[in-house]
């Protein structure tokens, strides 16, 4: 049973598998899927990207999903299903973590419970720089995309200039900061706007 499954996932990531005296070389086997996977990882995020878009910006639960950010006791009072659809957005969440953990475990060929901590600031900041709303009811995919490579090439360039990791982490963080307060400053600047 596992030398099928075996070399179905070989013929999966199109790698040659092979078994000496009924074992698998592990080795062997780790790197070439890892490779193949952290070649092949960058669709995966395009089509996940594409699909959040689409769904977000063309059909009736994106706009249900920004109505509930923006507002959510004027979505509960509009008569749509609050809870149902902060469920929904949990588990969609859970999915795609899940989706990311497995590409993370396939390119480095390890699990590990905290590899992925240095990750959480980055998405975080990638999403606020691109201009989304902490409060709810404003941003998308596209603005998070921009964000994400303004935090590349910001990424970028600390790596060629050498500074100490932990100062690293400061800079990001003191622009995480900054775009949160522009983020507060221009959700009140729209809240005079509109009264």
């Amino acid at each position: 049973m596992a030398k099928q499954a075996t070399e179905w996932w070989g013929k999966v990531f199109n790698v040659e598998v092979t078994w000496f005296d009924g074992q698998l070389d592990a080795v062997k086997q780790r790197a070439a899927i890892g490779n193949m996977a952290s070649q092949k990882w960058d669709f995966v995020a395009a089509l996940m990207l594409l699909g959040g878009h689409l769904v977000l910006t063309y059909t009736r639960f994106g706009r249900y999903v920004y109505m509930v950010g923006g507002n959510r006791e004027a979505a509960e009072y509009s008569g749509l299903n609050v809870k149902l659809i902060l469920g929904s957005v949990m588990v969609i969440s859970a999915v795609c973590a899940g989706i990311g953990g497995m590409l993370g475990v396939a390119h480095f060929g390890s699990a590990q419970q905290n590899e992925f901590d240095t990750y959480l600031l980055d998405s975080i900041a990638a999403v606020v720089v691109g201009g989304t709303s902490l409060f709810g009811g404003r941003g998308g995919i596209g603005n998070t995309i921009v964000g994400l490579f303004v935090l590349g090439v910001l990424n970028n360039w600390l790596d060629h200039v050498n500074i100490d990791s932990f100062l690293k982490i400061l800079i990001r963080g003191l622009i995480l900061l900054a775009a949160l307060v522009v983020n507060v400053y221009a959700q009140r600047w729209r809240d005079r706007t509109v009264e």
